[in-house]
């Protein structure tokens, strides 16, 4: 029997990683997962003072990360940011569209730039940054893309608690299918391309909103409780990796069960 090296299937160590909105929240968790595992993290967020913050908590871990402004529904800032990383660390191995907004008007108030603005962060935003990381990732053959969906591109049931959200159920949606054409455009250049739906996680987007949805959850999902950031990013950690060589275009439910029995 041929004997695997585990460690070095899951080693990320000397990769550069580009993980949007990553000031707080799961961004914040998943860049520090993809740090404390050896990879170099370009922070790109609109939140610069959070986004060196969490900066230096990396570095005083051990790690290395740099925090540049990037508002990733503008094409010349994201261009900007993409040129900056390959400046600094020679390549990009890994991007992970994370940046999101949160709609929550029902239709009836809904107006034309709620809807723009929604779609401009949550959708033009993934188009933007795969475009402008890809053509890296493509010179040099390989690389891991991984968007955040959410689970409630599958499901409204939780999201209309809060009176609304078909923007961002609808945003969501259409980065899962972005994410499976995407992934066919780029598997012969060696780039697997996935997504992980998160349910509802206990994040800053989500604190002081949804206490009839928290309870909810606690009361309807198998294992029992709302997801915590760090479950998000332990399987993102995962899809960068080579142990998941062979997974494309998939998106990965991560919702502690809930889309079972929703």
């Amino acid at each position: 029997m041929k004997t695997r090296k585990l460690s070095k299937i899951f080693d990320i160590k000397g990769k550069v990683a580009v993980v949007t909105g990553a000031a707080s929240g799961i961004g914040r968790a998943i860049a520090s997962d993809l740090a404390g595992f050896g990879a170099s993290v370009v922070i790109a967020d609109m939140d610069l003072k959070n986004a060196q913050k969490v900066v230096r908590e990396i570095e005083s871990a051990g790690g290395k990360a740099i925090a540049i402004k990037t508002d990733v529904s503008n094409a010349e800032q994201v261009n900007k940011m993409a040129q900056q990383a390959i400046q600094k660390y020679g390549k990009i191995d890994i991007l992970v569209n994370n940046a999101g907004i949160m709609g929550r008007c029902t239709l009836m108030d809904m107006r034309g730039e709620d809807l723009e603005r929604t779609l401009e962060i949550n959708l033009k935003g993934v188009f933007l940054c795969s475009q402008a990381v890809a053509k890296h990732m493509i010179e040099q053959k390989s690389g891991k893309i991984v968007n955040l969906g959410s689970s409630m591109s599958s499901r409204g049931s939780v999201c209309n608690l809060s009176g609304g959200g078909a923007d961002y159920c609808a945003s969501k949606a259409a980065v899962q299918a972005f994410t499976r054409t995407l992934a066919m455009e780029l598997a012969p250049c060696g780039i697997n391309v996935n997504a992980v739906a998160p349910g509802i996680t206990n994040t800053p987007m989500h604190v002081g909103l949804w206490e009839g949805a928290k309870l909810y959850y606690e009361n309807s999902v198998p294992l029992g409780r709302m997801a915590e950031p760090e479950d998000i990013a332990d399987v993102v950690l995962f899809l960068v990796t080579d142990a998941a060589r062979y997974i494309t275009g998939q998106t990965i439910h991560v919702n502690g069960g809930q889309i079972m029995v929703d």
